[in-house]
């Protein structure tokens, strides 16, 4: 027995090492590099076309290796991060290049920026300043996103309504809406059909901004969300969900997913191209899916707005951690991410917009020729992306995800009843509020930028009522800089120079 045990160990170990042996790392001489990203196949796929492009192009050659976070990817970058522990390359998000940078965990590619074909002023506007903290650039994008409605045109035509505008207001909206659900749902029986699907934490903000204001002041010091117009907000969206019920509950929406046979994950995608809902929320992405379920009849509009047409830009980054070992290869990657290769792969995938904005304006983008149907939607996606795109405020002074959580309780406890639309936001506030100026009193470096953030704030409120422009550089809220632009209260980025000299000719 005592043999047969020892000869199985010894089994195991060659076994182990023959298998350890056959690791890229290990199996040859070159550097292994560690991409941290959720995702799927397509990412293997990208591997193996950034093999080629470095031999193509007679770079350094080294081994990637594609490593998922598993739950909380950011907390777990963040912590591996801190140890000295985390993969040279970084995955970023909304908000998690001034995460990461915040404890120091990013390289800094401003100086080599142009020399690495990493220059910012390619991609768009909309995404640029999330590439950057405090001006200087610390990621690339990877692929873009601008939040709009997909418009199930089968649906419409069944039903013989006319379809959808490309651009509407909140009112139109809802008159839209209603006729959809009249039509396609028996009265007095359980309400099978919506027009639209979810909406959430970012279409509030989305509505809030149409409106000219976001949930931050313009230094991104106070939150702003105890304004009557978010109420009015609240108070929309419930008489949308509640009255007219035009698009569902979060739980109906599950409902409804549960009963699909689309399965976990293509579920909604089912269900839109069922005819469920008449319109969907999504981005250039979904057609990834939409390619598979349908519908074949495809449009796009915009989200409806209450003046200032706008939407939020999504995107996925590459950064690299200052603690590899590797920092000159890892920027390699972010390389190929600006590559013709990289987003002409992009391009014809769907899997978001490609990085570089002018590769939106080829044929293969506006008419691939294996999706005649989609020809007129890309036109608009692209429009949208590069005019009413913004991204999302994100405070130094709390997490993103903390703001969605805390708003999102609030709005689930007003609209279940548990309160009022103002007593609800005010729950909100207090507790953002309360977790912004903890993270003040625990970092003096958040404390000495809040200082600054006051008294920037305090000359924007001067020169705004003394109705002088206001220049960009004192506005840190990307909604902000483009609104004040737009209503003529700064000059635009470029003329800051200009508008100096008049000032300290005063």
């Amino acid at each position: 027995m005592k043999a047969l045990f020892t000869l199985t160990l010894l089994f195991l170990i060659i076994v182990s090492g023959a298998t350890y042996l056959t690791l890229p790392g290990v199996r040859s001489d070159k550097p292994q590099l560690h991409w941290i990203i959720v995702g799927g196949p397509e990412k293997g796929e990208q591997v193996e076309m950034f093999y080629q492009w470095l031999k193509e192009n007679n770079y350094p050659e080294f081994d990637l290796k594609m490593d998922k976070p598993g739950a909380k990817p950011h907390e777990k970058n963040v912590i591996q991060g801190i140890s000295g522990v985390a993969g040279d390359i970084l995955d970023c998000y909304e908000g998690h290049v001034q995460l990461y940078q915040s404890v120091g965990l990013l390289v800094d590619l401003t100086d080599r920026a142009g020399e690495m074909g990493l220059d910012l002023e390619q991609t768009y506007t909309a995404v640029r300043p999330s590439m950057k903290v405090d001006g200087r650039q610390y990621a690339f994008p990877r692929n873009v996103s601008s939040r709009l409605l997909w418009v199930n045109l089968e649906a419409f035509e069944k039903l013989e309504l006319p379809v959808p505008p490309d651009i509407w207001t909140f009112e139109e909206f809802e008159e839209h809406g209603k006729a959809f659900v009249a039509a396609a749902n028996i009265a007095g029986e359980h309400q099978e059909f919506y027009f639209s699907t979810y909406m959430g934490l970012y279409e509030r903000i989305m509505f809030f901004r149409s409106q000219g204001r976001d949930i931050y002041n313009e230094t991104l010091t106070k939150l702003e969300m105890e304004h009557p117009i978010y109420e009015e907000i609240y108070q929309m969206f419930y008489r949308w969900i509640r009255e007219v019920n035009i698009i569902p509950t979060e739980m109906e929406a599950k409902t409804l997913l549960s009963a699909s046979s689309g399965g976990v994950g293509a579920g909604t995608f089912h269900l839109f191209a069922e005819g469920k809902y008449g319109m969907m929320g999504g981005a250039r992405w979904s057609l990834i899916q939409m390619r598979r379920t349908g519908p074949t009849k495809l449009a796009v509009s915009e989200l409806p707005h209450g003046g200032f047409r706008n939407t939020l830009v999504y995107y996925g980054a590459g950064a690299v951690y200052a603690g590899s070992k590797y920092t000159d290869l890892a920027q390699y990657f972010l390389k190929f991410l600006a590559s013709e290769q990289f987003n002409m792969h992009i391009v014809k995938s769907g899997d978001g917009l490609p990085p570089v904005a002018k590769y939106t304006e080829t044929e293969e983008f506006l008419r691939p020729k294996e999706f005649p149907n989609e020809w007129g939607s890309h036109e608009r996606i692209r429009r949208i992306a590069t005019e009413i795109a913004l991204p999302v405020s994100s405070s130094p002074y709390i997490l993103l995800s903390s703001v969605m959580r805390i708003e999102k309780n609030a709005f689930h406890k007003f609209l279940s009843g548990r309160s009022s639309a103002g007593e609800a936001i005010r729950f909100a506030e207090d507790m953002i509020r309360a977790e912004m100026k903890r993270a003040r009193e625990e970092s003096s470096e958040l404390s000495v930028k809040y200082e600054k953030g006051l008294r920037d704030q305090a000359e924007i409120d001067r020169l705004r009522e003394k109705g002088e422009l206001v220049p960009l550089h004192l506005i840190s809220n990307p909604f902000y800089r483009r609104y004040y632009v737009e209503r003529g209260w700064s000059l635009p980025e470029g003329d800051e120079e200009t508008l100096t000299v008049v000032s300290s000719l005063k």
